[in-house]
């Protein structure tokens, strides 16, 4: 069983790390969760269902930068 938000933000705090699998990719979540998702902007809003106002969902831009892992060099040491 799934947790369920009260709000968008909620949601979004609690599944940030799941959106990982988004990266490179526009998505419209709501506090149920990700409601479409594609790399096309206008085919993602089209995924969304026509139904729900605008204020019931949030867009956002997965990066292909995010969630990426620093690379760490042995014996390198930055900033003592």
């Amino acid at each position: 069983m799934e947790a369920e938000y009260t709000t968008v933000k909620d949601w979004y705090r609690a599944n940030r790390r799941e959106l990982k699998k988004y990266r490179g990719q526009w998505i419209a979540y709501n506090h149920q969760g990700v409601i479409s998702c594609d790399r096309d902007y206008d085919k993602m809003k089209d995924g969304v269902d026509p139904s729900l106002s605008s204020l019931d969902y949030v867009i956002d831009r997965i990066y292909e930068s995010e969630f990426v892992e620093p690379v760490r060099f042995p014996g390198f040491h930055c900033c003592k």
